[in-house]
């Protein structure tokens, strides 16, 4: 099995070579349910859901042990919920661009917003500051520096904004991946010209 970043007992996902994988990791760490020996997604976006749920479908659980509940859809997997654990954990020995983008856009999608223009008010909103401030740090390894953590007392959540000198180059980054910025995309406006073609999800990834 070696000793790569990441790696279980289980070994069912690959979250920090396989982008896939990375993504749905940050949309669970965005609106993660688990409890005893339950794993899943708790979101009321039902394309959240399918795509966590392919994610558990893909992985070799069959469909009879994946429970839905009202916004909840979960597995009885202790092994897949330590490996879950263990590589949220983990995430700050990451330096693959690919897997950091991915895994941001998981957050994005699960707890993310930017203005429809797609060029302002783009953040994530986490529960703990230090969450908010480690994610912070890993926008930072895609270059991405003009970032800011903010409270908001009302609601007691923590907000980590992307500025809007940067916020295009911050969506290049995790568009080939987040779900809401493609849907989002296919609102006919002049202003997403940058994002067609061959120019679409930006520089390589290494």
């Amino acid at each position: 099995m070696g000793n790569t970043v990441g790696s279980t007992s289980a070994n069912l996902c690959n979250f920090f070579e396989d982008p896939k994988d990375a993504y749905i990791l940050g949309l669970w760490c965005a609106d993660s349910y688990w409890w005893s020996s339950s794993i899943g997604l708790s979101n009321t976006n039902k394309e959240l859901i399918a795509r966590f749920k392919s994610f558990l479908l893909g992985k070799g659980f069959p469909e009879a042990r994946i429970r839905y509940n009202r916004d909840h859809l979960f597995v009885n997997s202790r092994p897949l919920l330590r490996e879950f654990i263990a590589a949220k954990k983990m995430l700050g020995r990451v330096k693959k661009r690919k897997i950091i983008s991915a895994y941001l856009a998981g957050r994005f999608d699960g707890d993310g917003c930017i203005n429809q223009d797609l060029r302002k008010d783009c953040r994530i909103v986490y529960g703990t500051r230090a969450e908010a401030e480690f994610d912070q740090k890993l926008v930072r390894k895609l270059g991405i520096i003009q970032t800011k953590v903010y409270y908001y007392r009302t609601s007691s959540t923590f907000c980590l904004y992307v500025s809007r000198y940067i916020t295009k180059e911050f969506t290049k980054r995790i568009f080939s991946h987040s779900s809401k910025l493609q849907k989002l995309a296919l609102v006919p406006r002049r202003d997403l010209g940058s994002y067609k073609g061959k120019n679409l999800h930006g520089s390589k990834l290494s």
